[in-house]
């Protein structure tokens, strides 16, 4: 048995849930901090500028209102982030009540 299935069997003895039960929780919670990270990391971004949104963000770039480098790459790295946050809110959605 590897290191991680007797950590998963002792915890969950430990709290009186089934193995299932306390993977799936925690790969949840997992998502839920990844998702949290990937919103900081957008706000950062986003703060930086001082826009609420990637499009905003194009927009001020296209305008000349901002510089394009390194806005280019943080557009792209934002957009990105957007594209990822959408991915694991659908997976959050899809197993919150597991």
């Amino acid at each position: 048995m590897a290191a991680s299935e007797r950590l998963l069997a002792h915890i969950a003895a430990d709290f009186g849930v089934s193995e299932d039960e306390l993977l799936a929780a925690s790969l949840l919670e997992y998502l839920k901090s990844k998702k949290r990270a990937c919103m900081a990391d957008r706000l950062e971004i986003l703060s930086r500028y001082s826009v609420s949104s990637s499009k905003e963000l194009e927009e001020a770039i296209e305008n000349g209102k901002i510089a394009e480098h390194p806005s280019w790459e943080d557009l792209i790295l934002l957009e990105n982030l957007d594209a990822k946050i959408k991915k694991m809110e659908k997976e959050i959605a899809n197993n919150q009540n597991l």
